[in-house]
């Protein structure tokens, strides 16, 4: 397969890890990887490869060349010096965002499932050289860990978000019409309850810009979204609290 020509040849989407101990495989898969054309996005003008691609003979080479930049993983389960099974446990240790796809020819279905357990996003079982297959596989690995990460980031927003609102103070809910603290024991609201009148009253405040309010709130907009959906609060939009219409 010929090299592809790159107007960007300094650009790329992803740095790849292909560790793969076969030098004929190696190569046509180093081949085909390098010339998959890079997503298009606004930073950037001409064309370039959708991956760099870092080669590695061993495991213990694969995990010697697992840089910061490296951003996803091709490994071959059947590698010497460390197998793949230890050099996706290694690195999964070390790198919780990286896209880890572990390949191999004629495996178990064990040998899949002990794969996953170890920490790879997608397995791969190569048959007769379909490079578009091992591709796709991929392309899944990727998009798995991308979404996991992302499930895991807003988690973990929603979980600090409760907390921020579980500490409100009451110098804080003092300056929220509608929102005082309580004077007498009858005055104690259920958290619900006192959450959703402070949220109701912050949307108020900040005239139906969502994005404000969660940067003031310190939390993700996503984050911001689940917590108003949970205590039922509706999120005036800015042209209902100016009078204007929507087309």
């Amino acid at each position: 397969m010929p090299r592809a020509r790159w107007s960007r040849p300094d650009l790329h989407d992803h740095v790849l890890l292909l560790a793969d101990d076969d030098p004929g495989h190696r190569e046509l898969l180093n081949a085909h990887l390098s010339a998959i054309p890079g997503r298009r996005r606004d930073d950037a003008g001409g064309s370039f490869p959708r991956f760099k691609v870092v080669l590695a003979t061993s495991g213990a080479e694969a995990i010697r060349r697992a840089s910061a930049q490296v951003t996803a993983a091709a490994i071959d389960l059947l590698l010497p010096r460390r197998n793949g099974l230890e050099v996706v446990q290694e690195l999964r240790r070390s790198r919780s965002d990286l896209a880890i796809l572990v390949f191999t020819d004629g495996a178990a279905a064990s040998e899949a499932v002990a794969a996953v357990m170890a920490g790879a996003d997608f397995f791969h079982e190569c048959r007769d050289g379909d490079l578009s297959a091992f591709e796709r596989a991929l392309e899944l690995a990727i998009d798995r860990r991308r979404l996991a990460r992302l499930i895991e980031r807003n988690e973990a927003d929603v979980v600090t978000a409760r907390g921020k609102l579980a500490q409100l103070s009451g110098d804080l809910a003092r300056a929220l019409p509608g929102f005082r603290p309580p004077q007498t024991p009858s005055d104690v609201l259920p958290f619900g309850e006192a959450a959703r009148r402070y949220l109701q009253a912050a949307t108020r405040l900040c005239d139906g810009d969502a994005k404000e309010l969660a940067r003031r709130l310190g939390v993700s907009y996503f984050a911001l979204r689940r917590l108003l959906a949970r205590y039922e609060v509706r999120f005036p939009s800015r042209s209902r609290r100016h009078g204007t219409s929507e087309r």
